[in-house]
């Protein structure tokens, strides 16, 4: 194998070549974030990526593997403190996250803001969990909200015709969630007819759980359904962002993570549990079913 050169003056020399996008972050941000469709900013695109290919002289050589996670909640729906949820993306070294909220855009949007301020080293893919009256459709590279209680057809079309990818969240739930919490959660064989952009089979959940995940890859391969595979953590607590994983390839950031999705050409994968790990999972979502049983939320936190 061939060694990759690294020296000094390569670094100086990149680190000059990057400070352009850096200084421009939230400039490049005001450009593109009010658009009716998403474009990613040059911060994403061109910053993130060459900020790791810093100090390699043939960087035409590489291409980059990412990892991102592209189910996430924050306080803006049932989930934990974004700062928190940033932090823990940054710890895990995840290269993108996608914050999915139920139903409300702002915290994504949110998320993207604090990221291009504070010159983090992560992308936000802005993102939301619709909830459908047949079961809960991520939209991924979206700038608004969407109406709830339509068909998964009718909803992954508006996804659609906002320029985002839709993607079949958990999409073969536990029944006997589904009924405690008087919501589908997951679109079923739906996924076999509606036509998704890509399919949630790791849903990173502990323990025996994992049956659902296998699930729906069972159906893609039975029913030959070819889209893009994805994995996410679906934290509604901080702690958990990471524990589910979409990795892509390419050298432009969060483009290169949509256009993966758009060909298929992405995997899913869960991190390990810790069995204190498991103790604080299972004892939120008990917490999470009895006070929502009573609320009526429809949710598992």
């Amino acid at each position: 194998m061939e060694k990759i050169d690294f020296d000094l003056k390569q670094y100086e020399a990149d680190f000059e070549a990057l400070q352009r996008y850096e200084e421009n972050a939230v400039e490049d941000l005001k450009r593109v974030e009010h658009l009716d469709q998403w474009q990613p900013t040059d911060y994403e695109r061109y910053y993130l990526p060459r900020l790791r290919l810093v100090g390699i002289k043939e960087k035409d050589r590489i291409v980059l593997q990412n990892v991102a996670d592209l189910h996430m909640h924050t306080q803006w729906s049932d989930g934990d403190d974004l700062d928190k949820v940033l932090d823990q993306a940054l710890d895990r070294g995840l290269d993108a996250i996608a914050i999915t909220d139920h139903d409300v855009i702002a915290g994504a949007m949110e998320a993207r803001r604090r990221v291009h301020d504070r010159r983090l080293p992560l992308a936000v893919v802005p993102g939301i969990e619709v909830s459908s009256s047949e079961g809960h459709i991520g939209g991924l590279f979206v700038m608004r909200k969407f109406p709830e209680d339509l068909s998964a057809a009718e909803t992954v079309d508006l996804i659609h015709r906002a320029g985002g990818i839709a993607v079949a969240h958990h999409p073969y739930s536990p029944p006997w969630l589904n009924k405690v919490l008087g919501v589908q959660l997951g679109c079923g064989d739906l996924i076999k007819s509606v036509p998704f952009d890509a399919i949630e089979c790791t849903n990173a959940v502990p323990g025996s759980g994992v049956k659902y995940n296998i699930a729906a890859i069972d159906a893609m391969r039975k029913e030959h359904v070819s889209v893009a595979v994805t994995g996410g953590s679906d934290a509604h607590s901080a702690g958990f962002v990471g524990k589910g994983k979409t990795y892509y390839g390419g050298n432009e950031g969060v483009l290169s993570l949509y256009h993966s999705l758009q060909l298929g050409f992405t995997k899913g994968a869960e991190g390990y549990w810790r069995t204190r790990e498991k103790v604080h999972y299972y004892a939120r979502l008990i917490m999470a079913m009895i006070r929502n049983a009573y609320q009526k939320k429809g949710s598992v936190n």
